[in-house]
């Protein structure tokens, strides 16, 4: 059982309807599997939807603070599209195990490539990774150095040691001066943690029926309010394992033109820095909360990229919203 925020109690599938419900999409919970891998020694949760042997997997990363089943409506259309999805937790994050908000990028590199491995056996070693915010920065990172991919998507992501990564936080020229302060001392209280919305102004995040991310995450039983210096000094210091331009693992990247944590601009910076097979889609007016805002809109050009990785032919979309990408080449 979870607790929610007014102390009543609910089990994750009561609150999941009420979350659908406030989304607006039907009451998916059943259509996921719960499965766990172990990481580090760690059981680590996974919620998966599975198509056929054949088909091509997804691999997905949640976001800073949240977990899978945060874009249940998101990985259930990818599903229905015709691949295998794995949704899973990494260390700390929702029904993983794991100090609560204590991680290193390392550490999320190393869950995502259990995640890889578990969905090798599970499935094929025809495997895609798409990641969300953080997860998409941990899907860069993992394009340049997982070599079993076949290629990463992600929403957002950036490489950390820049110095326009200072950028991302809420107090950007603060953030600049305070890095080297940071990394001493997570390195003497490690443990010690902070609000997560003292780094990332959750409230310019808009979410429909919720108003901001720190409306949702503040109502969320599994959601992380903490994180551990030890995790703020990893995401401040932690260099890429091979810079942008040695990448060779194809990389889409995609996010909405009023996203108000990376601006189109942070993220053509490095985008033009990949020699690697890519893609940039812009979606005008949308912001960082897009995956849960506006999943018929991205799924076809996603799909239209994994088509073409995997020389695949997904089932074809009944019901898509109107709306057109960007293309930036």
């Amino acid at each position: 059982m979870v607790a929610s925020k007014d102390r009543h109690y609910y089990s994750l599938e009561e609150y999941f309807e009420q979350v659908a419900e406030a989304m607006g999409f039907k009451n998916i919970y059943n259509e996921f599997k719960s499965d766990y891998f172990m990481s580090d020694g760690l059981k680590l949760h996974a919620d998966v939807l599975a198509y056929s042997k054949d088909a091509p997997t997804i691999v997905f990363i949640p976001g800073t603070a949240i977990y899978a089943l945060c874009y249940a409506e998101f990985l259930y259309k990818l599903h229905k599209r015709g691949f295998n999805v794995i949704g899973f937790d990494p260390r700390g994050h929702g029904q993983s195990e794991g100090a609560r908000g204590d991680y290193s990028m390392d550490e999320l590199m190393r869950d995502t490539h259990s995640a890889i491995s578990y969905a090798t056996t599970k499935f094929n070693n025809n495997i895609s990774l798409v990641g969300s915010s953080q997860g998409g920065i941990v899907a860069l990172y993992m394009a340049a150095k997982d070599t079993r991919l076949k290629s990463v998507v992600c929403q957002n992501f950036a490489d950390l040691t820049s110095p326009d990564a200072a950028k991302l936080t809420r107090f950007p020229r603060l953030s600049k001066y305070l890095k080297p302060i940071l990394k001493n001392f997570g390195g003497i209280m490690p443990n010690t943690s902070i609000p997560i919305d003292a780094y990332l102004d959750l409230e310019l995040v808009k979410v429909r029926n919720f108003g901001n991310m720190k409306n949702f995450i503040d109502q969320d039983p599994l959601a992380l309010h903490h994180v551990s210096f030890r995790a703020l000094q990893s995401l401040a210091t932690t260099a890429l394992p091979k810079p942008l331009a040695e990448i060779e693992i194809p990389v889409m990247v995609f996010q909405g033109t009023a996203d108000s944590i990376f601006s189109v601009d942070f993220t053509q910076k490095i985008y033009d820095q990949l020699t690697c097979k890519k893609c940039f889609e812009l979606f005008d007016g949308y912001d960082h909360a897009i995956m849960a805002e506006a999943p018929d809109l991205i799924i076809p050009p996603i799909v239209k990229w994994l088509e073409d990785i995997h020389h695949y032919t997904a089932l074809p979309e009944e019901k898509i919203n109107l709306g057109q990408p960007v293309t930036v080449h």
